[in-house]
This record gives C-alpha cells, sequence and structure tokens, in this order.
C-alpha cells in the first residue's frame, strides 16, 4: 500500500511540474524556481505537486521508521512537513528578493530546511543501508543518487547565493529542477525497496496474536 501511493504521489508531482513549465510561459525554467510558478495562471499545478511530495514523502517516512531506521525516517517526516508548509505558503513573484513577503519568507525557510533535513536522511540511510545484507544487491543505485543528489544540493545552494547576492545569473531553476528530480528518483527507489524489519514484524505479529486470542476467547464466552 505504501509503495504504492508514494509512488502515485510522486508520479502526480512529476506530472504537475512538467506540464506547469509547458503551460506556464511566463517565466524562464532556467533561472525561476517551481515554486515561483505559482504565481503564474495555471499555478495551482505546482500546488497540487507538492502537496503530493508531501504526502508521498510522509508514507515514505513512516515506512522507514517501520524498518528500524527511526532518525532518518524523523528527517523525512521534516521534509515533508516543510513541503507541506511551503505549499501552504507560497511564494512571491520573480524580483523580490530585497523585500520578500512573510508568505515568501516562510516559504523560502520551509523549503531550505526542508532540502537540508533530506539531503542529511539520504546520506544517513544508504550509508546505513549499505552495511545491510539484505540491501547488498541494490546499495548501487541509492548510493549513486544519494551522492548526485548531495553534490547537486550543494551547486543549488551556490546558485541561489549568486541569484541572491552576486552576479545573478546562476541557473538556478535549472539546479533545482535537478535536486527535486535525484531526490524523487531516490524516494521512489526507497518506496519500492523498503521493508519492516525482523523486529518490527515480529511485534506486529504478536499484537496480531493477542487481537485474535481475545476475539475467539471472547467469542467462546
Amino acid at each position: 500500500m505504501t509503495k504504492t501511493f508514494s509512488l502515485a504521489c510522486f508520479a502526480v508531482a512529476v506530472l504537475a511540474f512538467a506540464v506547469s513549465d509547458m503551460v506556464n510561459g511566463g517565466y524562464d525554467p532556467l533561472t525561476e524556481t517551481v515554486s515561483r510558478y505559482v504565481n503564474l495562471p495555471h499555478g495551482w499545478l505546482v500546488t497540487v505537486g507538492l502537496l503530493a511530495v508531501a504526502a508521498g514523502s510522509a508514507a515514505v517516512a513512516v515506512a522507514v521508521r517501520t524498518a528500524g531506521s527511526g532518525r532518518g525516517g524523523w528527517l523525512l517526516h521534516l521534509w515533508a512537513g516543510c513541503v507541506l508548509v511551503a505549499a501552504v505558503f507560497p511564494a512571491d513573484p520573480p524580483g523580490n528578493w530585497s523585500r520578500p513577503s512573510l508568505s515568501d519568507g516562510v516559504h523560502g525557510v520551509a523549503a531550505w530546511v526542508g532540502f537540508l533535513a533530506l539531503a542529511v536522511a539520504i546520506v544517513r540511510l544508504t550509508t546505513t543501508w549499505r552495511r545491510e545484507p539484505a540491501w547488498a544487491s541494490k546499495a548501487p543505485v541509492p548510493t549513486v543518487l544519494a551522492r548526485a543528489s548531495a553534490v547537486a544540493f550543494v551547486l543549488f545552494a551556490v546558485a541561489f547565493v549568486d541569484r541572491a547576492a552576486l552576479t545573478h545569473t546562476a541557473p538556478l531553476g535549472l539546479v533545482e529542477r535537478i535536486v527535486i528530480a535525484l531526490d524523487l528518483a531516490w524516494l521512489a527507489l526507497v518506496a519500492t525497496s523498503v521493508k519492516p524489519s525482523p523486529s518490527a514484524a515480529g511485534t506486529t505479529a504478536r499484537a496480531t496474536d493477542r487481537t485474535t486470542d481475545r476475539t475467539t476467547a471472547g467469542d467462546a464466552r
């Protein structure tokens, strides 16, 4: 259920962001971030995409925590929550770097906290899973995605600083889209691969057995 739900959410997000770039012709996707497109006539597509990312990421976070990766799961929850906040508080139109609105300020803080939390979660979880035998055959792909995502995140931060205070020429929109694509690919891979830990599965089985025993005893009485 988690796998299907998460993948469906990520597919909706990718479709929404792609269609937004195609139908909203007022901005340049190479320079403007995805969230700026919320101010165009079909800006609702951005909101739909962000909500889908938040929902899919929350589902993956629950699955990761169930698998026994507690702190990594909580970081994914933080990422999902930040994306939700970013969806509720839209970004300003381009050009308001010096005097952002309250909504834009909240959106920006949520976005950066979320991206940082996800970057740390990806590195932490991938490093942990590489040492587990169950992930041995799958480790190369998430490892490559994790490394690419980390490099892209650093480049995104550099591009942001350049656009905000330096030459104002960095392709911020392009770099952000690369980060989003790599992050969603990693999340989708985890959604299809993560399994409950033996201890968690045993706890669930024992709880189910106790419930069944109580139900049987009640029927006997």
